[in-house]
């Protein structure tokens, strides 16, 4: 029994199915590649804007606009999530979640709805909106309580 034969049993598709499924993997790969690379970029450039009629979210992911008038300014304030239990994240249900970065909709442990742009759990912007709490990390949060502030008033 010296002699070994090798059967061939798997049969390769002929035709132009070789190059769908090569496309198609390409194609997931790509999209893979734009999430990942987008993933990083929001982590690095997002940034709030406020103009005379509107705060602007700017970011790869969940960016948007949010009318002066929906802003709750009075009740916002800085907050420690380490510290304000309430106001720490008990679901996400429609985001991205990595170590040391939160990004999109998710579901406070208070049960309030909430859009949050977290990389620094100590420096949390507390931004309530009519329809939804806004969760932002920032340095300057005092700064920017007093412009937004100021702006609603006007």
């Amino acid at each position: 029994m010296n002699n070994v034969i090798f059967f061939n049993t798997i049969t390769q598709p002929k035709g132009a199915s070789n190059y769908v499924t090569m496309i198609i993997l390409l194609l997931i790969f790509a999209g893979l590649i734009v999430f990942i690379f987008g993933t990083i970029f929001s982590m690095k450039n997002t940034n709030l804007t406020l103009t005379d009629r509107e705060l602007i979210i700017k970011s790869v992911f969940y960016g948007r606009k949010i009318p002066l008038e929906n802003i709750l300014a009075k009740e916002a304030r800085a907050i420690n999530l380490n510290h304000d239990a309430g106001f720490s994240i008990s679901i996400r249900t429609n985001g991205i979640g990595l170590p040391g970065f939160k990004l999109g909709w998710m579901k406070l442990k208070n049960g309030d709805k909430a859009l949050v742009y977290l990389t620094d759990v100590n420096n949390v912007l507390l931004l309530p909106t009519k329809n939804f709490t806004l969760l932002f990390s920032m340095n300057n949060i005092e700064e920017f309580i007093q412009k937004i502030n100021g702006s609603s008033e006007g």
